[in-house]
């Protein structure tokens, strides 16, 4: 995954977990990773495919991401 991000592909991180938030750690941040937050795996693939038909930005997606 860093490999994709480092290439320029936006990798979203969530968590599969019934309830709960993904939490930015620093490293994946570091590495150029945007968190779920609270969306489902499903939802934050949803959110990623209508966002990348705005922006391949990745700052921009993941004000997205902050917002939802």
């Amino acid at each position: 995954l860093a490999q994709a991000a480092a290439g320029g592909c936006v990798v979203v991180m969530s968590t599969r977990a019934g309830s709960g938030r993904a939490v930015p750690a620093l490293r994946y941040a570091e590495q150029g990773f945007v968190t779920a937050d609270t969306l489902t795996p499903q939802k934050a693939r949803v959110l990623l495919m209508l966002a990348l038909t705005r922006s391949n930005d990745r700052a921009a997606i993941a004000e997205l991401f902050a917002r939802a």
